[in-house]
Order: C-alpha cells, then sequence, then structure tokens
C-alpha cells in the first residue's frame, strides 16, 4: 500500500475529531448571540450556559464517541472504495445517530434535558458540514498531488481478456491508477480494445522492472495451477499488490479483500495484516516504546559506554550498512568488536559456519571481552533503538541484512521484504544464530502473515528476557 495513501487515510481521523469540537465551540459562542430562525426569539440567558470547561469536557468525549462510530461503519478504510455521496449519506446517518445517544445520555444519566435544543441543532449542522468540508479538502489535496503522479498506482494486466479491457475502460480515468497496459499468452494484436498489449506472460519480470510495476491485477482465468502459484509467489516475492478478478469468487484464504467497482469483483490477496491501519498502528507503537525505553536505559547506556571504552581503544558505537529492499541505511549497535572487524572479515570468511548468505562463526577473535558479554545479553543491540525512532528499523521484524548478503538472496527469500527489518523478531529469539537460513525466513514469512499487536507485544517481552538469561549470540 503507497505511503500516500496510509498518510491520507489516518489524515481524516484528526481532521474530523477538530471539525466535530469545532463545531461544539461554534455552537457554544452561537447560541447566547443569536436564534436558530433570524426574528423569531427564544427565551435563553447566559447563565443558562454550562460552564466553559465542563463543555469542553463534553465535547471532547462526545467527538471521541462519534470518531468511533465513524471507524465501526468503515469511514476510515485506508483505501476509498466507496463513492463520496454513500459516505456523506452516511455521515448524515451517523451524527445524526450520535445526538439522540446524546440526548439519551443526558436523560437517562444526568437526568435533565439538554441544556439547549437550538445548541443541539448547531452541533448536528456543523458536525456535518465541517466533517465534509474536511474531507473534499483532503480529497482535494489528493486529487492535487495525483495530478503529479503521487499516489498514483502503477498496475499491469495478466490477460488481455474482455474482462480486463472492461476493466480498463472503469479505471482509465481514475487518476489514482497508472496503467501501464497488459501481459498476453502471445501477442496477436497491440490492443484488446482500448486496453495496450505490451508482451507476453514470459515478459514479466522485466516490464515490471522497466515500469516500476506496483500492482498486477489478473484477469487471465486459463492458467496453470502450477502458473497461478509462480504469479503469485512472484508478487509476493517482490512485494507487488496483486488482485485478480475470477469468473466466481471461490476463495479460501485468510488475508483477502473484495472490493466492488463498477459491478466487477476484484479481489486482493494480501500478504500481511499490516496493510493499512496495521501499518499505523504499529509505527505508532514503535515510536512510543522506542522513546520511553530511550528515557529509561539512560543509566545503562552511560554504564555500557564507559565499559567499552575501559575494555578496547575505539568508538563507543558501531555503525553498519544494511539493506532493505533496495536501499541501504546505517544501523547502530555498541561495539563489541576489534576496530578492524570488517578488514579482518575477508580473512576468515572459510570458517563460515552458516548456510546461506549471512556469516557468523563461533568464538570470533574479533570480539572483544565486553564485547563478548554484550552480544550474550544482546544488550550491543540497544542503540538500534534510535533507528526505529526515525522509522528505518521496527522493533520486531524481519534481521536486517547486509548488502552483499542480500545480493545472495534467493527469489523466495525476498518475502521478508514485506516488513521493515527490526530490532528482534520471531527468528531472533527462536534460536539466535543457530538456526538455519531456510528456517530463519520461513519464521520470518509466518511473523509477516499473522502479524497483530499482541503478537509484537509477546516478542518484545520474551527478547527481554534474552538479556536475563544471556543466550544471545
Amino acid at each position: 500500500m503507497k505511503k500516500s495513501e496510509i498518510i491520507f487515510g489516518a489524515l481524516r481521523v484528526p481532521i474530523d475529531y477538530l471539525a466535530i469540537m469545532s463545531s461544539f465551540l461554534l455552537a457554544y459562542w452561537l447560541r447566547p448571540i443569536t436564534d436558530l430562525i433570524p426574528g423569531v426569539q427564544f427565551h435563553f440567558g447566559p447563565e443558562l450556559l454550562p460552564p466553559f470547561s465542563e463543555y469542553v469536557s463534553l465535547g471532547v468525549f462526545a467527538s471521541a464517541f462519534l470518531i468511533g462510530m465513524f471507524a465501526i461503519n468503515h469511514l476510515y478504510e485506508i483505501r476509498i472504495t466507496q463513492k463520496f455521496s454513500k459516505s456523506f449519506f452516511k455521515i448524515i446517518f451517523l451524527v445524526t445517530a450520535w445526538l439522540m445517544f446524546l440526548i439519551a445520555y443526558y436523560f437517562l444519566v444526568v437526568h435533565e434535558l439538554f441544556f439547549s435544543r437550538i445548541a443541539l441543532v448547531h452541533i448536528w449542522f456543523f458536525s456535518i458540514f465541517f466533517t465534509i468540508i474536511g474531507r473534499v479538502l483532503i480529497q482535494m489535496l489528493q486529487s492535487y498531488l495525483l495530478r503529479f503522479g503521487i499516489g498514483r498506482r502503477r498496475v499491469l494486466f495478466i490477460g488481455a481478456s474482455s474482462v480486463a479491457d472492461q476493466f480498463y475502460k472503469t479505471i482509465k480515468d481514475d487518476q489514482s491508477y497508472d496503467v501501464i497496459g497488459a501481459l498476453d499468452g502471445h501477442v496477436m494484436s497491440r490492443k484488446k480494445g482500448e486496453l495496450k498489449v505490451i508482451g507476453v506472460f514470459d515478459q514479466l519480470e522485466n516490464i515490471v522492472k522497466k515500469y516500476n510495476v506496483e500492482e498486477i491485477i489478473q484477469t487471465e482465468n486459463n492458467l496453470k495451477e502450477s502458473e497461478n502459484r509462480d504469479l503469485y509467489a512472484f508478487c509476493r516475492n517482490r512485494q507487488i499488490k496483486y488482485h485478480f478478478i475470477p469468473d466466481t469468487v471461490r476463495l479460501q484464504r485468510s488475508n483477502v479483500d473484495i472490493e466492488m467497482i463498477d459491478n466487477i469483483p476484484l479481489v486482493s490477496l494480501k500478504e500481511t495484516s499490516l496493510d493499512g491501519w496495521g501499518h499505523i498502528f504499529k509505527r505508532v507503537f514503535d515510536i512510543v516504546v522506542s522513546f520511553i525505553l530511550i528515557i529509561l536505559l539512560i543509566p545503562v547506556w552511560i554504564l555500557i559506554s564507559i565499559l567499552i571504552k575501559l575494555d578496547s581503544k575505539g568508538s563507543t558505537f558501531y555503525r553498519s550498512r544494511r539493506k532493505y529492499k533496495d536501499k541501504i541505511f546505517n544501523i547502530y549497535k555498541f561495539r563489541s568488536m576489534v576496530t578492524d572487524a570488517d578488514r579482518r572479515k575477508k580473512d576468515l570468511m572459510n570458517l563460515n559456519e552458516r548456510s546461506g548468505p549471512m556469516f557468523k562463526i563461533k568464538n570470533d577473535p574479533r570480539i572483544t571481552k565486553v564485547g563478548r558479554f554484550l552480544r550474550k545479553t544482546s544488550l550491543d543491540e540497544l542503540p538500534q533503538l534510535f533507528n526505529v525512532l526515525i522509522g528505518t528499523l521496527s522493533l520486531v521484524g524481519p534481521r536486517p541484512h547486509l548488502p552483499e548478503e542480500i545480493d545472495k538472496y534467493e527469489s523466495h527469500h525476498r518475502q521478508v521484504f514485506a516488513l521493515k527489518p527490526g530490532v528482534t523478531g520471531l527468528a531472533q529469539i527462536s534460536g539466535r544464530s543457530n538456526l538455519d537460513f531456510e528456517e530463519e525466513v520461513r519464521l520470518d514469512v509466518y511473523y509477516i502473515e499473522n502479524w497483530s499487536l499482541w503478537m509484537d507485544i509477546k516478542l518484545i517481552i520474551k527478547s527481554i528476557a534474552v538479556i536475563f538469561r544471556a543466550d544471545g549470540d
């Protein structure tokens, strides 16, 4: 899922909350100076208004309650597939129902009528008006950015069928899509209706690289079962969103999204439940927890830094290059080796004890005395909390690997790129460096497919236990 979609999807929550709170404040300000119907006077004295602090407290909780109602009724879907008119009427209905709850609360719990029915009408009207205006402004900004290609989804069709052409006609004028064209079994014509045929199935990998394809829509239903599996594996290994348009929907998968676009069922297979709001929850969790841990562990930072300096010459921290997808970034650790460790690695390659692209030997002569303790307790990993805070790592995820290791990946190993690498993870606590690389990938893929916030919490707790057991690398 594109980052711009996540940003705009999440932005609707604070904008809606601001809109509802603004309606409360405006109603409070308007009530003493105006009537609902010009020229028709209603008896009302300013002394009948509740204290401002009490009123604001009501607005804070009532606004949060309405946001919850919006969320339950799918008004915060990250990828918007619902027509704006349906959202408009849903907002009107939910705001009306919300005010009925508010009136019922005052009548049944507070045992009095709301202080002003005119203020209620103002709150009802302005909540709808401001919420709609906020969403229109977000949509206008999103549409403006789409003109410059920001947020567009580069789509490739697999199969140049009449269904593909029909669906292409449906989305071709939608600025959210940038349709590259279609691949077919054999190119009989450069066009299928209006849809452009740009190659055959065997050219898939080259076409994806050339046009940087982000989503694939399969409309070809006559592929062999093995070909279907290979296509899905291809998309999964390269983090390409995979959809298909079936003749009939016969799916028994857990991570499935079905959306109707102009009465055509578009089925999407999600590689992880982190798509959409899961991504936001995980990022917020990372920021909050890493910040708290950095502050709480200040005494530990100081003590470890002193021990490293007393034990050997060199800097306190070690910076190492890592790779995620096609991006190179630095991670930080407490230095646990001698300063020329990277240079000496070439001389030790023949002693590597791990299969696969990773390098590991027992009793590594480059490790210092303090470094051995830091590795045993995994305390050398603590500076990576700063990587989590700035967003290059997550607290929990696949192990971050060196660029030269990733260059040796086989195709199916790239499934781990579906998630940002983590300080700890399922593979890291399930055998540490003793795991076979294929087993490590299998555990990482399991984590990706079954992610939940509760799973992250459990893995973090187990990682903390590693420190006290001192059974690390």
